[in-house]
């Protein structure tokens, strides 16, 4: 084989890969396809989310630590952020959301949505998220802002979101 054809080979081969990263990295600035239970039971999906509003994405889990911090703070500043979608998505069973919605007042804000999507991790693989808390925040036209995980905090949420 002609060096020459090696080379060309190395080339498409280096942009194919190029071309995959870049498919990757496309798929998670898009919203996640959203399909949560809520502790009522009653289901919350993409279609749902109203346009024209920013949003806060939050993955976590109601028995990990840093995430209780958080819920703390984002509880404490919830009336501040009730001109933004706050999804709260995690992916362990009804019953331990059903505990979570006892604890937090999440009923008493409208703005904000509490569910699980269970075994099925579409915003876990969207995202690639590997530590939790997750936060995504949206602009009012459904692009990202930003992400942050393992410990984002609340000033971050609103300045991403322009909230004072």
């Amino acid at each position: 084989m002609p060096a020459y054809y090696k080379s060309i080979l190395t080339l498409l081969l280096t942009l194919s890969i190029c071309l995959m990263h870049f498919n990757t990295d496309a798929q998670s600035l898009s919203f996640p396809e959203i399909n949560i239970t809520q502790a009522n039971g009653e289901k919350f999906t993409t279609q749902q989310i109203p346009t024209g509003k920013s949003i806060a994405l939050i993955y976590f889990s109601p028995e990990c630590d840093h995430c209780q911090v958080f819920m703390k703070s984002l509880f404490k500043h919830a009336k501040s952020l009730n001109e933004v979608l706050v999804l709260l998505i995690t992916y362990l069973p009804l019953d331990r959301l059903v505990k979570f919605s006892e604890e937090y007042p999440v009923a008493d804000y409208p703005n904000i949505v509490a569910g699980t999507e269970g075994m099925a991790f579409l915003v876990r693989d969207h995202f690639k998220i590997d530590n939790i808390p997750f936060l995504a925040t949206y602009d009012k036209e459904g692009k990202l802002i930003s992400t942050y995980d393992g410990n984002p905090s609340i000033e971050k949420l609103k300045k991403d979101l322009k909230i004072e």
